[in-house]
């Protein structure tokens, strides 16, 4: 059993007890769009539009916009293998994007919008999320790679998710 399948099947069963632990990795909600449809506490259980305007994300942000981006690229992968596309040639590109050499930003799937406003500093240093970022990445896309029963669309999301814990093993070095 792979390093990234062992870590995410120890994630899933601590959050039989906290199921906190897994919020941000676990593919359970979609995207929505460019507005965010969320189920606040006070809200009493309505969905509620956030304000759709560009805020520079922070560390909670950077963390939605990895979970959405990960379930698009899934949704696009899911969609090439119903319609006789080339699923790793997707993935690959993805892994590309996001496990190459930061060059000062955190490195994103080029398809996909950046989670920060192009030219504006970036509010968290991207030393410090590149790994995150590619960490929480790996995790979810092995929830995939577990979750779907098509073999092959389940080996290209787990070699996308043992790429992206390399690399971020290597950035946190």
């Amino acid at each position: 059993m792979s390093l990234v399948r062992q870590s995410a099947t120890l994630l899933y069963l601590l959050g039989r007890l906290h199921p906190e632990a897994i919020d941000g990795i676990a593919p359970h909600l979609p995207v929505l769009g460019p507005t965010r449809h969320v189920h606040l506490a006070n809200s009493g259980g309505r969905p509620v539009t956030l304000d759709p305007q560009p805020i520079p994300p922070g560390a909670a942000e950077l963390r939605l916009a990895v979970s959405g981006t990960v379930n698009a690229v899934a949704n696009a992968a899911i969609t090439a293998r119903l319609s006789g596309g080339n699923v790793r040639n997707i993935l690959t590109e993805v892994g590309d994007d996001w496990c190459g050499t930061p060059h000062g930003r955190i490195p994103w799937p080029k398809h996909w919008p950046l989670p920060w406003p192009p030219g504006e500093p970036y509010p968290i240093d991207p030393v410090y999320a590149t790994p995150a970022v590619q960490a929480q990445a790996a995790l979810a896309f092995q929830a995939y790679a577990g979750g779907v029963a098509d073999e092959e669309l389940g080996s290209a999301f787990g070699d996308l998710a043992e790429r992206l814990a390399d690399a971020a093993l290597r950035s946190a070095s």
